[in-house]
């Protein structure tokens, strides 16, 4: 009984324990052990996942690991959103931007959207590159203003909100960045969040999870690994 609870269920150890407790027999842990872990290995050899995720597969759920949190849950938009966000007044020429953006600027020219403020320096509207270059496809001159061509339909997010409900936002509706905003007041610009920004964010974690830091001993074991056999030895 353990050993099929701990092989289908994926759990030797949890098994393991309820048997011992089930039966007061704690002489047969041993046993108990062997037995678990060796049903752990053939099914994970023979079976895909655990019964605790096969209905969920079945009804088209990829499931990559079963006992892991997705790390964008982990993470705030107001950690990871640009504090130096893109902006330009609604009235501004659209040959002006353009000059901007080749000029290199060091805000504007970084990032494929542009956010677009009215005189109260609320958000009104985004223009993208492609925006900007069908602008002046059809006006050379580019004597049209931003707040003109661009966007006034915007999808948002907040500072709280977690990192995986704002890609959710992109995906969604197939863009790139969203402008960060204050929740209660919509047109409150706080931050700007784009693929760049997401990329990061998810190195970070990774970081975290894999990167190993040098501690406080580690140059004794450095200096204990150079020394020979019988410098360990005489020390």
């Amino acid at each position: 009984m353990a050993a099929m609870m701990g092989g289908t269920m994926r759990s030797p150890l949890a098994a393991t324990v309820f048997a011992a407790e089930l039966s007061h027999d704690f002489g047969s842990l041993p046993a108990l052990l062997i037995a678990c872990a060796s049903s752990y290995c053939v099914t994970v050899l023979l079976m895909r996942r655990s019964i605790l995720t096969e209905k969920l597969a079945r009804r088209g759920q990829h499931v990559a690991c079963e006992y892991t949190v997705d790390p964008f849950d982990r993470v705030r938009v107001g950690d990871v959103a640009a504090n130096e966000v893109p902006m330009v007044p609604h009235d501004m020429a659209v040959a002006y931007l353009f000059e901007r953006i080749n000029g290199h600027d060091p805000i504007l020219s970084r990032r494929q959207g542009t956010l677009i403020v009215d005189e109260a320096g609320d958000l009104c509207g985004i223009l993208t590159r492609g925006d900007l270059l069908r602008a002046m496809r059809r006006d050379p001159a580019g004597t049209m203003s931003v707040g003109a061509v661009g966007r006034r339909e915007m999808v948002v997010t907040h500072p709280d909100e977690t990192l995986r409900t704002a890609l959710e936002k992109m995906l969604a509706h197939d863009v790139g960045r969203l402008p960060v905003v204050e929740r209660g007041v919509q047109r409150r610009v706080v931050g700007y969040l784009g693929r760049t920004d997401v990329l990061a964010a998810r190195g970070r974690v990774r970081e975290e999870e894999q990167v190993r830091q040098r501690g406080p001993n580690s140059a004794l074991f450095e200096n204990d690994k150079a020394k020979t056999p019988f410098q360990r030895c005489s020390n």
